[in-house]
């Protein structure tokens, strides 16, 4: 993956063990990381992914 390395960074650098993230960035790249997980892996896809898909929209 092309920016795998760099999503890595970021996620080891900026997310605690619990909570959110400081930055907005940090929590945009947690939305996606969710909703690339749930469409790869779960396929149960419901309100909960409508909402992050609309965070990543308004950001």
């Amino acid at each position: 993956m092309k920016y795998f390395e760099q999503a890595k960074e970021i996620w080891t650098k900026y997310f605690p063990k619990n909570g959110q993230t400081d930055i907005v960035e940090g929590e945009l790249i947690r939305a996606i990381d969710k909703l690339r997980w749930e469409a790869q892996s779960n396929g149960n896809w419901d309100e909960r992914f409508e909402m992050l898909a609309s965070y990543i929209l308004e950001i």
